[in-house]
This record gives structure tokens, sequence and C-alpha cells, in this order.
């Protein structure tokens, strides 16, 4: 593998990163507005079963306790996916992502104004800083905001269709 300072780059890898950054940040807004959504609709799930078990004096039937439980757990879930994990100081690579707060909340201004200048003046560093910043964007996006919403998503939608069968079973008898 070639060392970053043999590697010559052309005017196109800042437009590539800045393309893959901007990818990766609107992936991450639609994953918060999915999550939205998702603690919305529970919400009002959770509150329409709660109405319920109030008015029947605490008692739910099966079906609206079973869409209750879905709901809360996958509300709980998408919370979790949306919510910031806040990781501070050097990577595990000795470098710091300067592009993330968590990076850099510990230095002092002129340190980060210092160390930011130094990797912007050194064009394969400040490709190789934006690159792992685009990287470490990936890995929270796919490890675990959409792996998180997709059990969300599915836990809601099992607890929907489960309901919906167990309110016509119970019609039924």
């Amino acid at each position: 593998m070639e060392t970053l300072e043999k590697r010559k780059f052309g005017g196109d890898a800042i437009q590539a990163i800045r393309t893959a950054s901007q990818a990766h940040y609107h992936l991450s807004a639609m994953a918060d507005r999915k999550a939205s959504l998702l603690l919305g609709a529970s919400f009002v799930v959770l509150t329409i079963s709660v109405s319920q078990a109030t008015q029947r004096g605490g008692e739910l039937p099966p079906a609206m306790l079973l869409l209750g439980i879905t709901a809360f757990l996958s509300a709980l879930i998408a919370a979790i996916a949306v919510m910031p994990a806040i990781h501070s100081g050097p990577a595990q690579h000795g470098e710091r992502n300067l592009m993330f707060f968590g990076g850099f909340a510990d230095m002092s201004e002129r340190e980060y104004v210092d160390e930011m200048l130094d990797r912007l003046a050194d064009q394969p560093r400040f490709l190789e800083m934006v690159a792992r910043d685009v990287y470490q964007n990936g890995q929270v996006l796919a490890h675990k905001k959409y792996r998180l919403l997709r059990i969300a998503y599915s836990i809601f939608i099992v607890g929907l269709i489960a309901s919906v069968l167990a309110f016509a079973v119970s019609g039924i008898q």
C-alpha cells in the first residue's frame, strides 16, 4: 500500500470526498426523519392503548396489548438508533477526528486551530482526515442507525399485523 506522501491527487479528489460526505449527511438526516416518523406513530398507538386501558379499568384486549407493547419496543429502538454517542480524544490510530466535535472538544481553541491548519496545509493529510470522517460516519449509519431502524420498523410492522390477526381471531370467537 502506498503511503500518502507518494500519492498524487487530482483536483477531483476533494470533490469526490465532498460528495461522499454530503451523501452521508443526507442519509443521516433521512434516518433521523424515519426515526421521528416511527416515534410519532408509536406514540399515537401508545396513547390509544393507554386511553383504552383507562376506559376499561386497566384491562386491554390481547390484541390491543400486543399493539401497545410492540409500539413501545419500536419507539425505544428508534430512539436508541438516533441517540448520539460522543467519543472524545484521539482515535485508535492516534489521529483525532477534527471534523467531529467529539474529536476536539477536549482541545483548546488554539490547539484545534493549529492542528486543523496543519492538516489543511498538507493536502494528502487533509484528504485522509476527510476520508476517515466519511468512513466513520458510514460506520455509524450502517452499524447503528439503519440497522436499528430496520429492527424498529420490523417490530412495528409485525406488531400491526399480529394485532390485526388477533383482533380478527377475537372477533370470530
